[in-house]
């Protein structure tokens, strides 16, 4: 079968365009079982949806909306691909977690739950063999007018996906410069994340499980990156690099003996860094790390199941500016039933802190994370019923419904001055 993956941009661009590791990683997969793929990044690629059916003619289009800004892009490729009479796969972390809203579009066939590789291929199968949709794992579908969402899909052994080819796309289109690399680029050790955080969307995605990639995998995909497209450095996309410190040394370990000489970046806990680790890292390659804090009041920390010791927190932040290595923080606006007092905690921590850059986001519901379900339970939160309604629940840059007990207005400078903070560090004459 011929497929077209389709990554869909959301309603604005604020950072360049990242890797599209879920359909490399897909595209590579379906490509080892005989079947021929495609990817149109619409982030990057030019020419419309129509040029692209015409010139592949696929007998089926997947596309990734990660999250609820994409889904009208997304929705407007599928408009057009439905038009043409080719079926429309939908995937990605948000679809995931809404799959009935989906269906009852209309435009949108099936919705591969969770994890797109193993069921992608089912779902291939079952369409040619003509064998029931039902036995389809991880996968929700129209049944006579109704949606049907089968079973989910048990986590993949992550050994049995494959080593990413990353000729599908032009890498080159994805550079991007950071610290002490002109040729950045994105790709992943692991999936999932050990955290309970109940205003985040991976307990209800990845079930709080934290999964690694064999490390042999990862080097592989690194030299090819840089033997073929002149990577030299690389920012891990994982939502938590490693929980544990086995791991991580073993990751470091591995990077040291490649002799690539790759900077690179990733996302950590902050409480749980040593002022060994930070070093191990550093001598791995290891120049920046982000990491999400959320808030300073300890209180709040416990409320949103974050539990981050705020000391040890402010420690690994001392140990990366002594050793070298960059920091991000980010802390979140607007949680529901905020004061103004706990705002000024987390403000003032976050202010004491010695990260060159600080970011402060605007609270916005994610589907079905524990915290977004009790505000819809307390009838605070009307339960969205379309796309459009979820689309709206937007995270980080706007506020849709403050929730908090400090004025939207304050919300909305604070994050503004935080900002353009980043904006006058780098570039101090404005």
């Amino acid at each position: 079968m011929k497929i077209l993956l389709v990554n869909t941009v959301p309603d604005y661009v604020k950072e360049k365009a990242t890797l599209p590791l879920g359909l490399l990683s897909i595209a590579t997969y379906l490509t080892k079982f005989g079947h021929t793929v495609k990817i149109y990044d619409r982030a990057v690629d030019r020419g419309g949806v129509k040029k692209h059916l015409k010139l592949f003619s696929p007998d089926m289009v997947g596309v990734s909306s990660i999250g609820g800004r994409s889904f009208a892009d997304a929705m407007k490729v599928s408009k057009i691909v439905k038009n043409n009479g080719i079926p429309v796969a939908w995937g990605g972390h948000m679809p995931s977690l809404i799959p009935e809203v989906l269906i009852k579009t209309g435009f949108v066939d099936y919705v591969v739950m969770g994890e797109g590789e193993i069921t992608m291929l089912a779902l291939i199968k079952a369409i040619t063999e003509k064998t029931p949709l039902r036995e389809v794992d991880g996968l929700a579908f129209c049944e006579n007018g109704t949606p049907v969402i089968n079973k989910e899909r048990e986590f993949a052994d992550l050994a049995d996906l494959p080593i990413i080819d990353f000729r599908f796309v032009d890498p080159k289109k994805y550079y991007f410069k950071n610290m002490e690399c002109k040729r950045m680029l994105h790709t992943y050790i692991s999936k999932g994340c050990p955290g309970q955080c109940t205003y985040c969307y991976s307990p209800g995605y990845s079930k709080c499980v934290w999964r690694s990639r064999p490390l042999d995998y990862i080097i592989s995909e690194l030299k090819d990156l840089v033997d073929h497209f002149d990577m030299d450095g690389v920012y891990f996309v994982d939502d938590l690099l490693s929980p544990n410190k086995e791991y991580l040394y073993q990751l470091c370990d591995k990077l040291i003996e490649s002799h690539l000489g790759l900077v690179w970046s990733c996302n950590m806990r902050a409480d749980t860094c040593t002022k060994e680790s930070l070093q191990k890292m550093y001598d791995a390659g290891c120049r920046w790390i982000f990491f999400g804090l959320e808030t300073g009041s300890a209180a709040r920390q416990k409320s949103i199941k974050k539990n981050l010791n705020l000391k040890k927190a402010q420690e690994t932040i001392d140990y990366c500016y002594a050793i070298g290595i960059s920091t991000t923080v980010s802390f979140v606006t607007g949680f529901p039933d905020e004061t103004e007092e706990e705002l000024k905690e987390t403000i003032e921590y976050i202010q004491g802190l010695n990260a060159p850059v600080k970011i402060a986001g605007l609270y916005g519901p994610l589907p079905y994370s524990e915290m977004c379900n009790e505000l819809m339970q307390s009838n605070r939160l009307a339960k969205a019923q379309t796309y459009k309604e979820w689309a709206k629940l937007a995270t980080m840059d706007t506020i849709e419904t403050n929730f908090s007990n400090v004025p939207a207005k304050e919300l909305k400078v604070i994050s503004n001055y935080f900002y353009y903070s980043i904006f006058k560090a780098v570039r101090p004459g404005c």
